[in-house]
This record gives C-alpha cells, structure tokens and sequence, in this order.
C-alpha cells in the first residue's frame, strides 16, 4: 500500500436494499453471529455492509479470497491484518453513521469518523461537556444548520484522531484540541495540551454527499482518494 496516499471507500445502504441477505452468507460464521445480534435492522445491516467493503477492499491490496483474511485486535483494541502483505504496512479503519460507511486504507497510522448531517439538538450542552473554549465559542457563534456542520466537523477532527491511535475511551474528547473554524483546513491543535503531539497528525476533510467525515493520518500524505462504491462493486468475483 502507497503510504502517501490514503484511499477512501464509502457505500450507502440504499444501494444495497436486496443484496444484504447475500453478502451477511458469505461473510465467515464469527461475524454471521454478531450480524445476527444487533436487533435493529438498519444496524444490522451497516454491520454487514462494512464487513463486506472492508474484506472486498483489502482481498484486492493482499491478493487473496476476501473469507481468507484473518483479523486481530491490539493493546488499545484498534483491529488490524494479521496476514497483509509481507514488508507493507496496511492500516485502515471503518466507520458509519446513518445510511453511510466508509473505509479508510492506507500505509500509515489512519482514522475515520463519519457524521450524518443532521440536526444535533444537544449541540450547545454537549459543546459545553466535550469542547474547548475556542470550539465551543464558534459553535454557539452559529444557528440552526450551520451551527449542526460547525458542531459534527469539529466532532468528526476529535473522533478521527482518537479512532487512528486507538485511544477511543481511553482520552475525554475535551484533550483533543481540534479546529474551530469551519472554514478553515482540519487540523490538530492540541492533544493533552501537548502541541507537538498534535502536529505529527494530519486532517483531510472528505466530502460525501448529506455527511460530515474527517480523516486522520500520521505524518503527511499527498491526499486522500475517494471512490464510492455500489452494488455492482461488491459482488463476487
């Protein structure tokens, strides 16, 4: 995998209405199992989807059957290959919101947060819990949709750099100092106060259609390549 470029799949639901049933069979029994324990059918079904698009994606970079990759999870719980391609690096992370899922992949550290864009009633009480002053300030400083994207865009920087080391649970999103102005580029301002930590991490905003989404990626890369993919995509080979 080229570690300068990060490669961006995204799927929706909706394009996928009568293929689920299929995909959920071809998945290996482990995971058939945990698709059968979300009671929700929506949730059921993005489970499903992103198992397919993860092993789709990666069967095609490590050149093997989608069913014969091997998943493990490290010390902070963040899952990984355990059987990529010898001697290159192969990082990716999921993550879904709504009718979306995405998948980043790449040659480095990498995290993906997606966001549907939607009304975010609480905004101003969770700004006030979760943000720093200068977030929460440029939140409150818009109204109704403006201040929803303002909220998601500086929610999704915070969770793609928590999702890329691993962290999650591990650090209160308040340490996670991220850009406030949502004109601006993404970035990292600082992470536990620590500024230089901060500045070894670089943010990519991705546009999806109806969704907010920021990718992290340790140390600098060229960009971020974005490909959206539909039921034809996914089918058996």
């Amino acid at each position: 995998m080229n570690d300068a470029t990060i490669r961006l799949c995204w799927c929706a639901l909706g394009d996928f209405d009568d293929r689920f049933e299929g995909f959920r069979e071809e998945l290996p029994a482990e995971e058939r199992d945990r698709a059968d324990r979300f009671r929700v059918e929506a949730s059921r079904r993005r489970f499903v989807l992103a198992r397919t698009l993860l092993r789709r994606e990666l069967a095609v970079i490590v050149g093997v059957e989608p069913g014969a990759l091997d998943f493990g999870v490290g010390d902070r719980g963040k899952p990984h290959l355990t059987n990529p391609v010898p001697g290159e690096p192969l990082l990716f992370n999921l993550s879904h919101s709504g009718e979306i899922v995405v998948l980043a992949i790449a040659g480095v550290d990498v995290g993906a947060d997606v966001e549907s864009l939607r009304p975010v009633p609480k905004a101003e009480k969770l700004a006030h819990r979760f943000f720093s002053p200068a977030e929460r300030m440029t939140v409150l400083s818009f109204d109704d949709e403006s201040r929803d994207r303002a909220f998601l865009r500086i929610w999704t920087q915070k969770e793609a750099y928590l999702k890329a080391t691993g962290l999650g649970v591990g650090m209160p999103l308040r340490e996670v100092e991220a850009e406030p102005d949502p004109n601006a580029p993404p970035r990292l301002i600082a992470v536990g106060g620590d500024r230089e930590e901060a500045a070894r991490w670089q943010l990519h905003d991705v546009e999806i259609p109806g969704a907010v989404c920021t990718v992290a990626s340790l140390g600098s890369v060229s960009g971020v390549e974005v490909v959206r993919r539909t039921a034809g995509d996914l089918d058996s080979s």
